[in-house]
């Protein structure tokens, strides 16, 4: 146990500059130092607690520690704990997206013996499918974890640290608020299992109503893209707080909105929707009601859409194709608070969904004119 002589010696119990509680007006000693003493109790070296102090991160020392816990190990180390080539490790970790994390004292890519072990676990798929289609696969895994540590970290820092600094509370109060946050991880892929299986199935069905004859690469499927015009304009402007509220109302929105309609969010694109559903007329809803729960908003800021409807390539939770080529450029031809569709999603959806003559329109990359139509509402066309 280090005494207060010896943290005192190294600087510890001073207000610094760089720290986000430095400052000799609201420097508290007596908060320092229970963090000191309670970070001295995890086995937490004086050495790391000046290195963390120097780059203001002091109060995450504990919670950075529990996030990623164990020994490291070199990636020799790792190989020859699971069985694996050293290349074949270095390969599924680029492709889960692993780098040096910021404590590594080499500079180099280190890994627990439970990321070795997932890693593991992960070339299994290898001896199931083609190598590359495994890496492919694991890709998207690395990718869409990515995506979701981004954003517990923004939600994190948005919704405690902000708040927890700006109201002026302790560096120990904070410190245990990011230990106890991140003890949230533990056992969060087990709690989410279902999801992913549910997802799977949903994914499943989709394939087996988008089939096309004997192929097993191309399906068939309306893709859809809802962009609003203006959201540049408005949006450059705003303080950091009222665009995290905007962009999290959007995204939320855009979200909700798809999968009430029936059909399932690709990807968000700055202040672009790309959907896609097994029915056209589906899709229909879902653009029919962006449109109208963002044509509610300021405006400057108007929703327009495109869709159009064939046999497209899935790849990696994406859709790729000149069905999706030309629902994006549909997207750029419409005026806002217009659906503009082709052919082949009129005669999907024609007793289900009522659309007039928009004309032939010449698209970017697309040598012929396409004949598009306006979709007037996502309901029938009335009798005769």
């Amino acid at each position: 146990m280090y005494s207060d002589d010896e943290f005192r010696a190294a600087g510890l119990l001073e207000p610094g500059d760089s720290t986000d509680f430095g400052g000799a007006d609201n420097f508290d000693v007596d908060s320092r130092l229970k963090l000191l003493q309670w970070l001295d109790s995890m086995g937490v070296t004086l050495e790391q607690m000046v290195a963390a102090d120097a780059t203001s991160n002091l109060s995450a020392i504990a919670g950075d520690r529990r996030m990623v816990p164990g020994e490291r190990l070199s990636v020799a180390e790792a190989a020859e704990l699971i069985g694996l080539p050293v290349s074949q490790v270095e390969a599924y970790a680029t492709a889960l997206g692993f780098v040096p994390l910021p404590d590594s004292t080499t500079g180099q890519l280190e890994l627990t013996a439970d990321e070795a072990n997932t890693i593991g676990a992960a070339a299994f798929l290898s001896e199931v499918f083609s190598p590359a289609e495994a890496l492919a696969a694991v890709r998207v895994i690395g990718s869409s974890f990515a995506r979701l540590g981004e954003s517990v970290v923004s939600l994190f820092l948005a919704d405690i640290e902000g708040p927890h600094v700006s109201a002026g509370a302790s560096e120990f109060e904070l410190a245990h608020k990011v230990y106890d946050a991140v003890g949230m991880l533990d056992g969060f892929a087990d709690r989410f299992d279902p999801v992913l299986r549910r997802h799977v199935a949903q994914a499943v069905g989709r394939t087996r109503q988008a089939t096309v004859g004997d192929s097993r690469l191309m399906f068939r499927f309306a893709v859809g893209f809802v962009d609003l015009v203006g959201f540049t304009e408005r949006t450059q402007s705003m303080p950091a707080d009222q665009l995290a509220t905007f962009i999290r109302e959007f995204e939320g929105r855009a979200h909700d909105t798809v999968t009430q309609a029936g059909a399932r969010v690709v990807k968000l694109i700055g202040d672009e929707v790309m959907f896609v559903s097994v029915d056209a007329a589906s899709a229909c809803r879902a653009a029919w009601d962006l449109t109208e729960a963002f044509g509610e908003e300021h405006d400057r800021v108007l929703p327009r859409g495109g869709l159009a409807f064939g046999d497209v390539l899935p790849r990696g939770g994406d859709y790729y194709g000149s069905v999706v080529n030309l629902a994006a450029r549909l997207v750029d031809q419409a005026v806002p608070q217009e659906v503009l569709v082709t052919s082949e999603v009129v005669e999907a959806a024609a007793n289900q969904c009522t659309f007039e003559p928009a004309g032939r329109r010449m698209m970017k990359g697309f040598q012929q004119p396409v004949l598009t139509w306006s979709l007037v509402t996502p309901e029938p066309p009335p009798a005769n």
